[in-house]
């Protein structure tokens, strides 16, 4: 649009239901930058993206839940490492919720009071998590494959960092990262696209933005990662934690990015899903169960494996790990004919995930690789031979560093 604002409009005349995602390019990683106006980099407090994303629902004639409660309408927010979306999900009253979902994002409301009152409230938020083992787990090896960066921070930040956190910064952020040039709307629903694309840019027309500046944020940076922590809290069985920092350099056009990181996550079920003969005799001795999990994420600016279980034996579980990993080659699981049967069900999944507009509209937005998108999908997939896994991985293990995080029942 003129504002720079990008909208994606997916109509879907079955449905009976409206959904929306407005998304900025602001997560918790963006900690120091330019603020809009001025000339030099400034660091704010860990967990302001997210203390953010609370405010805006929060107005001076009330919360904005109930409004969307009054219009038969369902609402959230998330906020990610580099993304912060709203949403909204109705049945009725489209237009009007669409209205809602772009003017409280687009009209910030800080104060030092109702600051003060939301630092005790996520406060709350970020104590609550302490008791979830699963969380420390993940947290704790984030903070030991990267440490001294922002992914070794909670995303909703420590109490110390969210108690520093004033009316002004949250109005810096605000400026600097809520310019519509710098955020994405997704629509989709049974609504006309011709009358829906004239209602937004109605709405858009009648606000008045800045100029558009670009944004110059911090490049990623974090020191070498720890190897190996262990810590101790109430949990009945030891909970193990592999992860796999990547080193290597990622491709630099959107499509192959994609390929690189659809390879590395078909890599990774090849060696340890549930259709691999490993998954079954780690399960049949015990060293795994149903807690088992794997993953591969990537951001332009870093990317990595982490591998998680309940096992009563941490070490043993790790070995066998890091011994598939290294002789994958001569693996019976990285086969040919094991790749087309994961191909096949990922497809399946892929197709039956489009019944879901909440799911369509969260892939979509988090996964925008320039040019690409969610729906170019299956096409991509069908270019992914062994050959280019193989290829993919082989780099990424080759310069991958590992770090073991465990935490053992008290």
């Amino acid at each position: 649009m003129s504002n720079g604002l990008t909208v994606y409009y997916l109509p879907k005349a079955d449905y009976n239901r409206t959904y929306g995602l407005f998304t900025t390019n602001f997560g918790s990683l963006d900690t120091t930058f330019i603020p809009r106006g001025a000339t030099e980099f400034q660091t704010f407090p860990e967990g302001i993206a997210h203390f953010l994303e609370h405010k805006l629902f929060e107005k001076e004639d009330g919360d904005v839940m109930y409004k969307f409660g009054a219009l038969g309408a369902q609402t959230n927010a998330f906020t990610s490492f580099s993304r912060t979306s709203y949403l909204f999900s109705t049945r009725e009253n489209s237009y009007e919720c669409t209205q809602l979902l772009l003017d409280f994002v687009q009209k910030p409301y800080f104060t030092k009071e109702n600051v003060h009152k939301e630092q005790g409230i996520i406060q709350q938020e970020i104590q609550m998590y302490q008791d979830d083992s699963d969380f420390r787990l993940f947290a704790g090896l984030l903070a030991k494959m990267y440490p001294e960066s922002p992914l070794a921070a909670d995303i909703a930040g420590t109490p110390a960092t969210i108690n520093a956190i004033t009316s002004e910064d949250l109005y810096q952020n605000y400026e600097t990262f809520y310019h519509p040039s710098n955020m994405n709307l997704f629509l989709t629903g049974p609504f006309d696209i011709n009358k829906m694309a004239d209602f937004v840019k109605n709405n858009q027309e009648n606000k008045m933005f800045v100029k558009i500046e670009e944004i110059k944020r911090q490049p990623f940076q974090a020191e070498n990662p720890h190897s190996f922590d262990q810590i101790e809290l109430e949990v009945a069985m030891p909970k193990f934690a592999l992860g796999l920092r990547g080193e290597d350099e990622l491709p630099k056009s959107s499509k192959e990015l994609l390929i690189y990181k659809l390879s590395n996550q078909i890599f990774l079920d090849l060696l340890f899903g549930r259709t691999s003969e490993r998954y079954e005799k780690l399960y049949n001795v015990g060293l795994i169960d149903d807690s088992f999990g794997f993953s591969f994420d990537l951001e332009k600016q870093f990317h990595f494996s982490i591998l998680t279980a309940d096992t009563e034996n941490p070490e043993k579980l790790s070995q066998a790990l890091q011994e598939a990993l290294k002789s994958y080659k001569i693996d019976k699981d990285f086969s040919v004919e094991h790749l087309d049967l994961l191909k096949r069900e990922m497809l399946g999944d892929y197709f039956s995930s489009l019944n879901s507009l909440e799911y369509i509209a969260n892939q979509f937005a988090s996964e925008i690789y320039d040019d690409l998108n969610f729906f170019d999908l299956p096409e991509i997939l069908e270019k992914i031979t062994l050959d280019v896994i193989e290829k993919h991985a082989e780099k990424f293990i080759n310069e991958m560093k590992l770090v073991e995080f465990t935490i053992l029942p008290k």
